[in-house]
Formats: structure tokens, C-alpha cells, sequence
């Protein structure tokens, strides 16, 4: 089952789908996915699709000013891995109320600048988030910060990333965080999954990852560059499949709690 699931956030509207397996009744954990920089639930939508077959619910969203094609409210100059991260914890609170979700077993899955953001929003509720998945994660953004930005003082009002437009607002909350205190607030299990051959975040910043997190282990995908395609996709998604199986609470498995 497939539908439509809005969730708000300050007054923003969060547009994203809710996958459920066909014979939904009762409770289900429920995967919340977050898109990278740019783009939009459909680079997580594969994902989905292979999750739930296996009795695993997903909720996959567009980011509030995430990327052009976005469909929820907001826009990229108003846009940070901070707002990125205010709405992943408005749907995991909106999701854990959910008759639908058993709330023992929610977890996150992020990707590229999602699985930063990801990486933010779990260390701030860490008991909520009962495991994390991260594809590729670009802890390279803060480096890429003060390597644009010697001084924060030299922040521009606006500027482009990758050919796309951002605010003062992007660069100023990347200078605010400390990303590695926030992997030492999340004690949980975590998986990276992470292209051996990837140019745009190398994988020595999730191998650096992997030494802060308490509790993380990584998967390198051979011969995977920035994003992973076609059987790459595959092998990510039953990766993950493994790691939420093996990381549920007392799964309910569909049964009323």
C-alpha cells in the first residue's frame, strides 16, 4: 500500500508517501528516508519498494527547500542540514503517534546530505531512533565549508552548490555544528554503506565516521562511485534489509501491540 502522508513543521507543509505492504493491519517499523542535496524522495523510492516487500514499512519525503523539484514547502536559500534535520524529527514525532508504526522500531536512512541530517536528528532523540542507516554520508559539506569559507565572517547572502542555490543560512549552521558530537550522542547500532570509489565524499570520512560513532560499522559497495545504481541498489537495499531485521525491538511484525 501506497498513499500520500503530509507532515508539518513550523508552519511548513513536509509532502512525502507512506509504503505499507499490501495486508497492512495493525503496527509495523517503519524506515523514514532522507534524500541528499538537490534532489528528492525519489532517489529513495527504490529502496522503499524493495523494504517493504519484506514486511517493513517506509515513509519517504521531500525536504522543505531540499531541491528544485521539490514538493514540499520552503526554499533552497532557506535550507541547512539544522532544517533538514527540524524535519526528520517532525516526522519521526508525527510517525511515532501514527496508528500505523511500531514505535519501538523506527528507524532513519539517510543519504549523501540526508544521512547528515539523519546524523543530527538522531543524536538529539537517540532513544527514538532504534537504528540508522547511512548511504554515502557527506560529513565532507563542513570541510567544504571553511575550505569556501576560511572565516565565517566571509559568508555570502546566497551562492550555489553543485550548480544550486543556497542561503547565508547554509554555510552558517554548517560552522555551528560539531558533526562528531553529535555521532557520540547516538549509541545505536549504525551501518554505512559507502562506494569504494566515490569523488564527490571520499570514503575515508565514513571510515572517520565509523571511529566516532559508538556503535557503526561500514560496507564499502565495489567499484561504487556517488550514489548507488542499478545492482548496487540492489546489494544496498538487502544490506539494509539484514540490518533492520537484526536491529528490531521485539518486532511486532504487523501484529496489533
Amino acid at each position: 500500500m501506497q498513499k500520500t502522508y503530509i507532515v508539518e513543521r513550523d508552519g511548513y507543509h513536509i509532502s512525502g508517501e507512506l509504503y505499507l505492504p499490501d495486508d497492512a493491519k495493525g503496527r509495523y517499523p517503519i524506515v523514514i528516508m532522507a534524500h541528499g542535496f538537490g534532489g528528492s524522495r525519489e532517489g529513495t523510492r527504490p529502496y522503499a519498494e524493495l523494504l517493504v516487500r519484506e514486511g517493513i514499512g517506509c515513509y519517504i519525503f521531500d525536504f522543505c527547500g531540499g531541491g528544485l523539484s521539490s514538493r514540499s514547502d520552503g526554499k533552497m536559500t532557506d535550507m541547512s542540514v539544522l532544517t533538514e534535520s527540524k524535519d526528520i524529527e517532525a516526522v519521526v514525532e508525527n510517525i511515532r503517534k501514527a496508528p500505523f508504526a511500531d514505535r519501538k522500531n523506527i528507524f532513519l536512512m539517510g543519504e549523501s546530505q540526508g544521512g547528515v541530517a539523519s546524523t543530527i536528528a538522531a543524536s538529539k532523540t537517540p532513544k527514538e531512533i532504534r537504528a540508522m542507516v547511512l548511504l554515502y554520508p557527506a560529513y565532507i559539506l563542513f570541510d567544504d565549508a571553511k575550505n569556501r569559507y576560511p572565516k565565517k565572517e566571509m559568508i555570502e547572502e546566497t551562492t550555489t552548490v553543485f550548480g544550486l542555490p543556497v542561503g547565508r543560512r547554509y554555510y552558517e549552521d554548517a560552522f555551528s555544528l560539531d558533526i562528531h558530537d553529535c555521532m557520540g550522542k547516538y549509541d545505536r547500532n549504525v551501518l554505512i554503506l559507502h562506494g569504494n570509489i566515490d569523488q564527490v565524499v571520499p570514503i575515508s570520512y565514513s571510515l572517520d565516521a565509523r571511529r566516532n560513532f559508538p556503535a557503526a560499522k561500514i560496507i564499502q559497495i565495489t567499484d561504487a562511485g556517488h550514489g548507488f545504481y542499478g545492482k548496487e541498489v540492489v546489494k544496498a537495499g538487502k544490506e539494509m534489509i539484514s540490518f533492520i531485521q537484526e536491529n528490531m525491538d521485539e518486532p511486532c511484525k504487523g501484529g496489533l501491540l
